[in-house]
């Protein structure tokens, strides 16, 4: 299809709504790919300085920041407080309720969206940035309070020369996965009951969500956990976070207590044999390992 024709597409996925992923997958091509389309539209490729991209956030005001792998989608909001380098080359992104990992030498293409929402609910402004295999790193998505005309200035300034509607990968890319630490095969309905026993401890609880290029994690009480009319996903739906989870595909889990307390790790790992979601409690482990059914 030419760019016209993956437009037209993308539209009819978007009004049953199918987010970009999927409608990347279903078309046989990467979410990068997908964007890309839109370039000289409602999409601006950026040059891909994310050092200069992550610092700029500060300046946004209130965000929902975005890191997701196959089995799972975190999404808080928060206000970017600072950026900085560490070490190991990596960028840290701290915001007042959540903290970013940003693996940057893994982040090869960057983009600033325009998008119509779903059922003309207004226009999501976004920068996205993915890998040279065109899977998605992290985005950032705009908030009805944020600061527009930082928006406009950031990608005024950071655009790229190329424009094109085409994109290209490195399919050849492979990255070998250390052997997994043991886990234990997890009941159907075990991360939902872990979940909703977690909204009724009202403990705060940490929620992390990695993909091979970023590491986003949130530390909060929830609320409300509701099982999706989609197949296979169960969502928490919080002020302030939601987190999306394929219990479908979430179908293993290893936990790891901390000596002398109450406390500990849920890692619960897809049928991939990756971590989808890591939980940390400092109080209540005891009650949340009994309603995931893993004894101690």
């Amino acid at each position: 299809m030419d760019a016209n024709q993956l437009l037209s597409a993308w539209e009819q996925a978007r009004a049953v709504g199918l987010n970009n992923r999927a409608t990347a997958a279903k078309l046989g091509m990467s979410e990068a790919q997908l964007i890309a389309t839109g370039c000289g539209r409602f999409v601006t490729r950026l040059r891909p300085d994310a050092g200069a991209l992550l610092r700029s956030l500060p300046g946004l005001g209130e965000i929902k920041a975005v890191v997701r792998n196959p089995s799972a989608v975190i999404e808080p909001i928060g206000t970017v407080q600072h950026v900085e380098s560490n070490a190991v080359g990596a960028i840290r992104v701290n915001a007042d309720n959540f903290e970013i990992i940003c693996e940057v030498a893994r982040w090869g293409k960057a983009f600033a969206l325009r998008e119509q929402s779903a059922q003309g609910r207004g226009v999501k402004l976004s920068v996205q940035f993915f890998t040279a295999e065109g899977t998605s790193a992290a985005k950032f998505f705009l908030r009805p309070d944020s600061d527009v005309d930082a928006f406009a200035q950031l990608v005024s300034s950071l655009v790229s020369q190329d424009q094109s509607s085409r994109e290209s990968i490195d399919s050849t890319s492979v990255e070998l996965s250390p052997p997994p630490p043991p886990s234990a095969p997890a009941a159907p309905e075990a991360l939902g009951a872990f979940l909703q026993a977690a909204a009724q401890s009202q403990r705060p609880l940490t929620f992390l969500v990695r993909n091979r290029a970023a590491c986003l994690h949130t530390s909060r009480t929830i609320e409300h956990v509701k099982q999706s009319d989609r197949s296979g996903w169960v969502n928490v739906l919080d002020k302030g976070m939601d987190l999306h989870l394929q219990n479908s595909r979430i179908q293993r889990l290893r936990t790891v207590a901390e000596p002398g307390t109450d406390g500990g790790w849920f890692h619960w790992y897809s049928d991939q044999q990756e971590i989808a979601l890591s939980v940390r409690c400092t109080h209540g482990w005891t009650a949340l390992t009994d309603a995931a059914g893993t004894s101690m």
